[in-house]
């Protein structure tokens, strides 16, 4: 032990450190969960450690990320395969997460809980949790897009196919940024417009889940209509707003949806929504955000979209994005967005509901 205030030098931090690795080497080593359950499996051990007398069966299709989706009632929840979980076998921490490493400063072993690489795949499924996303748009993937209710139209699966490489492109030159290892993109906000049921939200929510998968950042959802109605409660029950708007507000990445939707919204309101939009602005956070309505310059065409004349109660047919949220809002929204428009593409919830109908009638024309 060395005496109190004397200074160390090489001479004996070598001498401390080839006594640690002896005293490692003459300690049992370390046996590895995987070890431990194939050992035990081979004797038949009942060790709750161990996988028993057959191996868990695949969940997650094998899965590059090892991450999988289970519903749990009306919401779904992110889990680690178990059957491809590779902090069970992994050697180097004995399926412990923990890492052990030496402190040259105190010349000791340090036992760094959660290090181990092996965790990845929990803390992504652990972060993608913390989305909250709806249960309808877990399962969004870049990978999965669905073209099958554009029919044979080449101009409309091309224009879809570019709609998606546009926003993984927008991800692949933010995702430097949120690893801390590229200064921040000329654009840090996405805005995703166009009229309903184009695959806005799902694009908007293949993204979120992209970026936590590939950086481990923090990612947040939320609809616009739902967050005005958080924040009218905490008016009338006369608490504070912070507690909803500050993990918004710290998020890595936010997804606003459906941004200018409702009627008659109070100043405050919107005030408080042009807080949040500044603050994620002057930080430079990556903010995506959906929206039917559009800017000045562009317009819809109900004809080409389906119907005789601009349906009743939906404004976004007539009104521009800056009349529904203002004019600083939207002043930082076009210096800071990456555009990526929907326009022209059909919805695909009408597609399914011609489909059913048809079906339906087709049923119907049999029984008659």
């Amino acid at each position: 032990m060395m005496p109190k205030g004397k200074i160390l030098n090489m001479e004996d931090a070598f001498a401390q450190m080839e006594k640690l690795a002896r005293s490692r080497e003459q300690s049992p080593q370390q046996i590895s969960r995987f070890q431990q359950s194939d050992e035990s499996r081979q004797r038949g051990s009942s060790d709750p450690l161990t996988f028993g007398t057959t191996s868990p069966a695949c969940v997650c299709s094998q899965s590059p990320t090892g991450i999988y989706m289970k519903s749990k009632g009306n919401r779904c929840e992110f889990a680690v395969c178990p059957a491809c979980d590779p902090q069970v076998r992994c050697e180097e921490c004995g399926g412990t997460g923990q890492l052990r490493r030496f402190n040259l400063l105190t010349l000791k072993d340090e036992i760094i809980a959660g290090a181990c690489s092996c965790r990845t795949a929990q803390k992504r499924a652990e972060l993608l949790n913390k989305i909250q996303l709806p249960q309808r748009y877990c399962s969004a993937s870049f990978d999965t897009l669905q073209l099958d209710h554009l029919g044979k139209n080449s101009a409309l699966i091309q224009k879809l196919t570019d709609c998606r490489e546009r926003v993984l492109n927008f991800c692949e030159n933010a995702a430097g940024y949120l690893s801390e290892q590229e200064s921040a993109p000329e654009k840090i906000f996405l805005t995703l417009l166009g009229p309903v049921g184009t695959g806005k939200t799902l694009m908007g929510c293949a993204a979120l889940k992209w970026f936590v998968e590939e950086t481990g950042c923090t990612a947040r959802f939320v609809d616009f209509l739902f967050l005005l109605s958080q924040l009218r409660e905490t008016y009338t029950q006369n608490s504070s707003e912070e507690k909803i708007l500050k993990p918004l507000r710290e998020a890595d990445v936010l997804l606003i949806d459906e941004l200018g939707k409702g009627r008659a919204e109070k100043a405050w309101q919107m005030e408080k929504l042009d807080d949040l939009i500044n603050s994620r602005y002057n930080e430079g956070r990556v903010t995506i955000l959906t929206t039917n309505y559009l800017p000045p310059e562009a317009t819809y065409d109900p004809v080409r979209a389906g119907f005789r004349s601009a349906p009743a109660n939906e404004s976004f047919w007539e009104q521009s994005l800056p009349e529904r949220i203002g004019a600083r809002m939207y002043d930082r929204i076009v210096e800071s967005s990456v555009f990526v428009d929907f326009i022209g593409l059909p919805s695909f919830r009408r597609h399914n509901a011609e489909g059913f109908l048809q079906r339906h009638r087709a049923e119907s024309a049999k029984e008659s």
